[in-house]
């Protein structure tokens, strides 16, 4: 789709230039997630593909200009709401670069609520306009960091649930799989939202949040993410119910090595389980070099994976481990991707654990819960202006509505310390004596700072854990 660096906002921003005071010269802002956010801690992540995607090298043009003033002019009425002054003089002076600095934390950095993770601000007095005429597009951050944020706290709990009931947590990076690419409402949102994913998790089935690692990010596709061989509906449907048990022979036959995953529940998971799997197929199944992974897809997660674990017992058996939770044997486990999100999850979890089972048994597929199911107010994402200069002055602002407390904005340059203590502190940079953790990322056209996909992955690593706060 085209897209033009003019029109990458909201209408009412093209007419903002006009609305500063008088002598403006400088409008500096902030981006952060607020208090109210659905979790605690915010991961920082996807400014990076959103700059080189949008705003590196020459983006005004003049075939850009006249598309947007035409535009314009029909939008509004009027002629006299189009800036073809300032973007003109962006054009001329600046080679159609954007004098603009954008500094932030760097990506995977997880942040609590209410700290600032990105700041906005003009380098060219003429340009004080441009700052919040990007905030529209900056903003997008916000999708790509709840989904590395979801993902992050689904880590936490398989962390938490493992050290509970597991031996060992070898499976942890293949716990929680991206089914999301249909779900989506665009094939970019697919490919950012699901790169944030693969921050903490290995295996995915969108093939373009591997493409957007690769092309924003370098990331290295031999080490990025993973997926198996799997059947659909289609396939396990083909002959119908009499011929089920002929295509799972078949499946078996084709793929005697390697992890094979299977969904069972076309006509009756409990048939399929018992007589299928825990029957005819058992020996095969028990006999292979591999992972067979029988995949319950319908009905309550907690209700049915509890009747299908109770003919795996029976039918298959199992061992318990040293904590004392069962284990199914190590050719077999149970994956749920049905209509998942976290709470869910960690419900079906809980479940097990009170059955007795634990947490290795399982993998998880989460689609519309991970990629789709949220907003920007998922963590409360805002971008405020703090602080403008008039005149070579600059003068601190903020907004306090009455009865919107949690509208506050913060006033000032700001900037982001994490003390020895595991502290955050966002703090006026004319204050001294602070340790700025964010980095100049954007300037004037140019990316400053170029992060690798696995710089990313081990930073957020860290935090894995629930740090201090």
């Amino acid at each position: 789709m085209y897209t033009n660096i003019i029109t990458l906002t909201d209408s009412y921003k093209m007419v903002h230039w006009q609305q500063y005071p008088k002598g403006t010269e400088g409008v500096y802002s902030y981006f952060e997630s607020r208090e109210g956010a659905k979790f605690p801690e915010t991961v920082f992540f996807g400014l990076q593909a959103l700059v080189k995607e949008h705003l590196l090298g020459s983006v005004v043009s003049r075939t850009g200009i006249e598309d947007a003033e035409e535009l314009a002019r029909h939008h509004f009425g009027t002629d006299t709401y189009f800036n073809r002054k300032g973007w003109e003089y962006l054009l001329n002076v600046h080679g159609g670069r954007l004098p603009v600095r954008i500094r932030a934390v760097p990506e995977g950095t997880v942040v609590p609520t209410s700290h600032v993770l990105m700041t906005v601000e003009n380098t060219d007095p003429q340009a004080y306009w441009l700052t919040n005429h990007l905030e529209t597009l900056l903003s997008h951050v916000w999708a790509s960091s709840t989904v590395a944020t979801i993902s992050l706290e689904a880590k936490r709990l398989f962390c938490q649930l493992l050290d509970e009931t597991a031996e060992t947590d070898l499976g942890l990076p293949f716990m929680l799989h991206d089914f999301g690419f249909r779900g989506v409402s665009s094939v970019a949102s697919a490919g950012l939202e699901g790169a944030g994913h693969l921050l903490h998790f290995l295996g995915t089935d969108t093939l373009q949040a591997m493409e957007a690692a690769r092309e924003y990010y370098h990331a290295d596709p031999t080490t990025l993410a993973f997926s198996v061989a799997a059947t659909e509906h289609s396939v396990m449907t083909a002959c119908g119910p009499e011929g089920e048990a002929d295509l799972l022979d078949s499946l078996l036959t084709k793929y005697p090595t390697g992890i094979l995953s299977v969904v069972g529940d076309s006509y009756d998971i409990e048939v399929f389980a018992r007589d299928l799997v825990g029957g005819r197929f058992r020996e095969r199944i028990l006999a292979r070099d591999g992972v067979f992974v029988l995949r319950p897809d319908s009905g309550d997660p907690v209700v049915v994976s509890g009747r299908v674990l109770d003919i795996l017992e029976e039918c298959v058996g199992c061992t318990v481990n040293a904590k004392g939770f069962k284990v199914l044997p190590p050719q077999m486990r149970m994956l749920w991707g049905d209509g998942l999100e976290l709470e869910m999850i960690r419900d079906f979890l809980d479940a097990a654990k009170v059955k007795g089972w634990s947490a290795e048994n399982f993998v998880f597929g989460m689609g519309g819960g991970l990629l789709q199911k949220i907003n920007r107010d998922t963590q409360c994402f805002a971008m405020k202006s703090s602080a403008q200069r008039r005149n070579g002055v600059w003068h601190d602002i903020r907004k306090t509505p009455k009865g919107g407390q949690d509208k506050i904005s913060k006033a000032g340059k700001l900037g982001l310390e994490r003390g020895a203590d595991g502290t955050w502190t966002t703090f006026r940079l004319a204050e001294n004596g602070h340790n700025d953790l964010l980095e100049t990322v954007f300037e004037d056209g140019r990316l400053v700072q170029d992060q690798t996909f696995e710089q990313i992955r081990e930073r957020v690593a860290q935090y894995v854990q629930p740090p201090m706060r």
